[in-house]
């Protein structure tokens, strides 16, 4: 498969898939993965594209070989595991966040992960559910200074690499559509602008979350809950947003914007049919993405945007969560 570009998608019913891009069978990986693995967050090696992470509800899992075989890596029993992040100059060191609001560290490639901090918000939203890290962001010009989004806690900010956070909510405290937080991102050659999405659309701070202002997702899409933003890993100016109606709509799409979010334009071809919970660029090669929509849609382009191609998931995996991508 070298060469060839991998899709990886998780979902939280039937688990975690891979295909090529131009074959049809997508194949579910289960050799060593968790039983009936709820996979959560995807995280692909910087460097080597044969080393994919996967968070679930047991933990994290890695795979040597491009998904082909799995292990658990050695992390604190009975962590669920929402989201992972590489350090942006030293992909050894890896971060991870879990419901419950833990920060976890490694040092060693993920084998080994040590507890941090717990991110405390005495202001967060009761949930169902005990509030969950769904996105981490490190700076990678001052990479002591990292970020979480918080779902329903919203955003909180580290200037120590992790071992202790401020909770930046200014502009949101008691509103549970600005709390609801689903993603993190920084852009810039300087990385001085970061980048979170709630239930509103994309907020935008230049000031380490003193301030934070929003991007006004209702002038470019009738459709504004954002359910994650991404960087693009080769343009610090192009970043891309997840949008839907709400969390279970029957409508969805992806914004993309080449200038740090001062404008967005609809990137997606326009079909999907639920909300997208999941956008992936192809760190070899930025004119692919993917996405992929709460209810098992997922659309791939290889011409940045120019044209589309639908890749079809099995007969009953739905709840898609999350997506990768990588060639090499």
């Amino acid at each position: 498969m070298a060469g060839n570009t991998l899709i990886y998608v998780g979902a939280e019913a039937s688990g975690l898939y891979r295909k090529e891009a131009g074959e049809a069978h997508w194949e579910n990986l289960t050799r060593g993965m968790a039983p009936s693995a709820q996979a959560r967050a995807i995280a692909i090696h910087p460097q080597d594209p044969n080393i994919v992470f996967a968070g679930t509800q047991r933990g994290v899992y890695r795979s040597k070989d491009r998904g082909d075989n799995w292990e658990r890596m050695n992390l604190t029993e009975g962590r669920v595991v929402w989201s992972l992040k590489f350090h942006p100059g030293d992909p050894n060191t890896m971060f991870l966040g879990t419901e419950g609001s833990e920060v976890f560290k490694s040092t060693d490639g993920g084998e080994n992960w040590e507890y941090l901090a717990t991110i405390s918000n005495p202001d967060s939203v009761q949930m169902a559910f005990a509030t969950r890290i769904l996105g981490l962001a490190i700076e990678a010009n001052s990479p002591d200074h990292m970020y979480a989004a918080l779902e329903v806690g919203g955003a909180a900010r580290s200037s120590d690499g992790g071992k202790s956070w401020r909770i930046v909510n200014s502009n949101f405290a008691g509103d549970v559509d600005l709390m609801d937080l689903h993603g993190v991102a920084i852009g810039g050659s300087d990385s001085g602008s970061v980048f979170i999405s709630n239930r509103v659309g994309v907020w935008r701070t230049r000031d380490r979350g003193d301030n934070w202002e929003n991007l006004e997702f209702q002038k470019y899409s009738p459709i504004m809950y954002s359910r994650g933003v991404q960087a693009d890993p080769s343009d610090s100016n192009t970043l891309y947003a997840c949008v839907g109606m709400n969390f279970g709509s029957e409508e969805g799409g992806v914004l993309r914007t080449t200038n740090l979010g001062d404008t967005w334009e609809r990137f997606d071809n326009g079909e999907p049919r639920s909300t997208t919970f999941g956008v992936s660029i192809n760190a070899q090669d930025s004119q692919q993405v993917y996405f992929c929509t709460r209810k098992g849609q997922v659309f791939g382009t290889h011409d940045g945007g120019g044209s589309w191609t639908e890749h079809k998931l099995p007969e009953g995996a739905e709840n898609v969560i999350s997506v990768a991508c990588s060639s090499g």
